[in-house]
């Protein structure tokens, strides 16, 4: 190393000195000292636990990385268009060389910039592919180039502008696409968009792997071959035409959703059979759309089936709904045991059957069928919705009468409705022959009512049809004495604190 001479030394000889050469020295000496604090940093860094790890497990670290990356941002790029895993190859050269030597980590594809898009199909090597990409973007420069891979793509989804749906659609025509799973087109500006003929059969009518598809639109001219293997279908908009032949080539489909579904109710078409279908939802529809999509599907009898009804108006009717749903050879249909009604607000209540003896959750497995109502109608007329709906039920063949649970939550004025259902008339049947338990929450009862329900149970009691359990939970009016006479025609009554006191000890 250089001896450094003194200040005075180098203003003595500042005249003849070669400055130059002094200073290149110095720059020499600086840099021999910076390579060794790399060579003692690398050193120390070599003791750290992390070091000790071998590549497979760093791999698996990256991956983690890289994924929770990607789902903090919208797309898995930051603000300079580069990819989430590009931060692990600055870290140091051993981590770089892991994971350029790792082409997973390099298969996520949603960036603008068509140098990374470059840059992650030479990284990725021969790798699947995931692509998620949302318009506005150069079609040209990116979503072509990204889409000329099509054959390497297991993960597709596209956010396009409507205008811009026949160009991706003739890319998506171009080429098989052999290893493609999902495959998702919406568009982003909310448009619809009939196509027009497009280049040829979408993937060249060859995507034997395809399981999962969500569309805004489905037609008629979409090559059905790419759809034996579906096993979850989503369609935004369709003619009922359009779904039901699409559906006819989906023998093994597990899911199916659909919003917006356009039919004509004087046309009728052959039943399609969907044997393998575990649920089916129907959004944003209406109770007359709903029953002629219904009446065309042959569905299996432990189908779930959940309806998110926007309008109950119009000349079909619940008892048409359940007897397009349940219309199974012989009669048969799923044995009901419990019933929950709950009311969130004056225009959202759902209404669930379930095979399970009670209702856990909103979403449970059991439960057979969910009607969600969406509805601008005064809070006095919603009683009837599910009044009716149970009058259909004890009407028609396909209900066992094995209810033995039901749950209500939410309603004002309520209770005369259940009286009328739990009634016993001379001339008819029995309703609710199975009924075991009744459970109330955050209901306002009203003395005449709850006298009506005690005479009820009364009648019931005395056709040995005695109820086991009521519950009360949050409900108001309810007072001790009431408790006392529910005594002796209910088995077991229980009531929380609050029903007891009306309330009164929370809000003093």
């Amino acid at each position: 190393m250089t001896t450094l001479p003194s200040p005075l030394d180098v203003t003595s000889r500042s005249a003849t000195a070669d400055v130059a050469q002094l200073r290149a020295e110095i720059d020499r000496d600086l840099a021999a000292l910076a390579e060794s604090m790399r060579i003692l940093s690398f050193r120390r860094n070599c003791l750290a636990p992390i070091s000790g790890l071998p590549n497979e497990i760093l791999t698996i670290i990256f991956k983690y990385f890289e994924e929770n990356e990607r789902f903090e941002s919208e797309y898995g790029y930051d603000d300079e268009d580069t990819p989430a895993c590009l931060t692990i190859t600055h870290v140091c050269r051993h981590w770089r060389n892991v994971a350029l030597e790792c082409p997973a980590l390099w298969g996520f594809i949603s960036s603008r910039s068509p140098f990374w898009i470059d840059v992650m199909l030479e990284r990725s090597k021969e790798t699947p592919l995931v692509v998620t990409y949302a318009i506005p973007l150069p079609l040209e420069n990116c979503l072509e180039k990204v889409l000329s891979q099509l054959p390497r793509i297991e993960y597709l989804e596209i956010r396009s502008e409507s205008c811009d749906v026949g160009h991706v659609m003739d890319l998506l025509s171009s080429q098989p696409a052999p290893m493609l799973k999902t495959f998702k087109l919406s568009a982003r500006d909310g448009g619809l968009f009939p196509m027009g003929p497009i280049s040829g059969p979408i993937f060249k009518g060859q995507a034997p792997l395809l399981r999962v598809v969500g569309v805004d639109y489905l037609d008629r001219s979409w090559s059905s071959c790419i759809f034996d293997g579906l096993r979850s279908l989503f369609v935004t908009v369709a003619r009922l035409p359009d779904l039901l032949s699409a559906l006819r080539c989906m023998p093994a489909l597990e899911m199916l959703t659909l919003e917006a579904i356009k039919s004509n109710e004087t046309m009728f078409f052959d039943k399609v059979p969907l044997a393998q279908l575990k649920s089916i939802y129907l959004r944003a529809t209406s109770l007359r759309t709903a029953v002629p999509i219904f009446a065309h599907l042959a569905l299996p009898v432990d189908v779930k089936i959940s309806l998110n009804l926007q309008s109950i108006r119009g000349p079909k009717t619940f008892s048409d709904l359940f007897s397009a749903i349940y219309k199974h050879p012989g009669g048969s249909g799923p044995v009901l045991r419990s019933l929950r009604a709950t009311n969130f607000d004056t225009r959202f209540m759902t209404v669930q059957f379930s095979t399970s003896r009670a209702i856990k959750h909103h979403d449970d497995d059991d439960i057979r069928l969910s009607v969600r109502f969406f509805f601008d109608l005064p809070d006095v007329v919603q009683p009837d919705i599910v009044l009716d709906i149970w009058q259909t039920i004890t009407q028609q063949a396909f209900f066992s009468g094995e209810l033995e649970f039901i749950h209500f939550e939410g309603f004002t004025g309520f209770i005369w409705g259940l009286t009328v259902a739990l009634r016993i008339e001379e001339s008819s049947d029995v309703t609710y022959p199975s009924l075991r338990v009744l459970e109330l929450r955050d209901m306002v009862l009203e003395s005449d009512e709850l006298k009506d329900l005690r005479d009820v149970l009364t009648m019931r009691t005395r056709h040995n049809l005695c109820l086991q359990d009521l519950r009360l939970t949050l409900c108001n009016n309810f007072t001790a004495g009431q408790e006392q006479l529910f005594r002796e025609v209910v088995a077991n009554v229980d009531c929380d604190q609050w029903t007891l006191n009306d309330g009164r000890k929370w809000l003093s």
